[in-house]
């Protein structure tokens, strides 16, 4: 840090120097979450309700403190609109003007006498997103990137930002749609991110009667309603076969390990394009055992083997996808000696009243067991899932077909849509519903929790 850098904290920064005395405790949380950065601290992500103030009271005071802190430091801001940078963002720094009357403080442009600056553009302009780094070092001229209603900035400009060596970044929007680098922050790569997400109910300027009667209006459970005042990603949440925000709540309130019952394994076949993914259940404890890409079929099946039986798993406890390119896959199981189940997800559904066939029946009741509470998953000998599944299964969609029966949609319209096919979804969900559901099969484990009264065969209905 120069010489002539403050030491104070952003948030203390915001309050001593720039008299800034009515900040929410959110905003004096994201503040020092930014200071704790400098010290190893995660990538401050922020999701606020409409209104909430946090362009004039979180990213401006940040865009001023680092210039105080490093003098000599460089701040790139983007947003999904120019407006927001010109029109708010800017003016909202003006008003410290006299705090710094060394500084120079133009449209969309601030620079100190040390040779600091900070720097705002559009989106449109995704070249001016990349080659930023220190010029000295990190210590002297660090760089803070600044995403401001980052809900609608195009992932190529994130991508150019990850190329960028920054010491600071902060995002920071209301919420908009459930895809995107933005969204992402907050459920697939939450755990790279510290993130805040505040509703309506923390920010004492709204009107709480316009929030009644916004609730009123839309209803409380409205995606508007919950856009607006709750924070909340919602759009096309109906649609999903299971919820970035349901899938996350089960994560974060597992259920208790169960080691005793069944061991399935699913294998889903890249037949030399996409993934070769490796599944496995042991009682409720679902874990990745493997992903890889390999062009040599015969190779990826003895991987496969092998990974099976240092898991202490037989053949007839593994599926595997066997529609399309799936089928000569399973056949080679079978001349390594090692034969396993086949799964044909275009077959009819167990249940036929309700499902269009077997896949979307596996997707749907796999997806609701994890809602239950039911199942436990581990993911690199830790709590939880990968970022790649998590965005797999919390991507799909649920249709009806021209009979009224549920299917999930097909991976050529999640193709259209820009998504891969979910090789990991498929085998998560696979090796939840395989097994003894499958098969009809009564298992150890089925017969103990039958003699405690626990299972579900003696004490409720039995439903797929």
């Amino acid at each position: 840090m120069a010489a002539s850098g403050t030491t104070l904290t952003p948030a203390e920064f915001a309050l001593l120097r720039l008299n800034m005395g009515s900040l929410y405790d959110w905003q004096i949380e994201c503040l020092e979450s930014i200071g704790l950065q400098e010290s190893g601290g995660l990538p401050t992500s922020v999701v606020a309700a409409n209104g909430s103030g946090k362009t004039s009271n979180l990213v401006a005071p940040a865009v001023l403190w680092f210039l105080a802190h490093y003098p000599k430091g460089q701040v790139v801001v983007t947003s999904g609109s120019f407006r927001q940078i010109e029109k708010q963002l800017w003016p909202a720094m003006r008003v410290f003007s006299q705090c710094f009357p060394e500084w120079s403080f133009l449209q969309t442009e601030l620079k100190t006498p040390e040779g600091g600056f900070a720097l705002g553009f559009s989106t449109d302009q995704p070249g001016r997103a990349e080659g930023w780094h220190p010029k000295i070092s990190k210590q002297d001229d660090p760089v803070m990137i600044i995403v401001d209603e980052a809900k609608t900035v195009p992932n190529k400009i994130f991508e150019a930002f990850d190329r960028c060596t920054r010491l600071f970044q902060l995002w920071v929007s209301s919420p908009g749609p459930a895809v995107g680098e933005f969204y992402e922050a907050f459920h697939a790569n939450r755990s790279l991110f510290w993130t805040r997400q505040v509703t309506s109910l923390e920010c004492p300027h709204i009107d709480p009667a316009k929030r009644e009667r916004d609730r009123r209006k839309h209803g409380e459970t409205s995606p508007l309603y919950r856009s607006m005042h709750l924070a909340e990603f919602t759009e096309d949440e109906e649609r999903l076969v299971i919820t970035a925000s349901n899938l996350r709540e089960a994560i974060d309130t597992q259920a208790p390990k169960i080691y005793g019952g069944e061991k399935v394994a699913f294998f889903d076949f890249a037949a030399g394009r996409d993934e070769n993914v490796f599944y496995m259940r042991k009682g409720n404890i679902v874990e990745l055992v493997d992903a890889w890409t390999d062009t040599d079929t015969v190779q990826a099946v003895r991987k496969f083997t092998r990974l099976a039986k240092q898991q202490g798993l037989a053949g007839s406890q593994c599926w595997g996808d066997a529609d399309g390119l799936g089928k000569p896959m399973v056949d080679l199981f079978a001349d390594e000696g090692f034969p396993i189940n086949a799964f044909h997800g275009g077959l009819p559904a167990k249940d036929l009243q309700n499902y269009a066939n077997l896949i979307s029946e596996v997707w749907i009741q796999g997806a609701r067991k994890i809602e239950r509470g039911k199942i436990h998953m581990v993911s690199n000998n830790g709590e939880g899932i990968d970022p790649a599944t998590f965005k797999q299964i919390t991507s799909r969609f649920i249709e009806w077909d021209d009979r009224g029966k549920l299917r999930v949609e097909s991976k050529k319209k999640m193709a259209a849509r820009g998504l891969r096919s979910p090789d990991r979804g498929d085998a998560l969900l696979g090796c939840i519903i395989c097994g003894s559901s499958m098969t009809g099969s009564l298992t150890d484990d089925v017969l103990n929790r039958s003699e405690s009264g626990s299972s579900r065969f003696s004490v409720n209905h039995v439903s797929f």
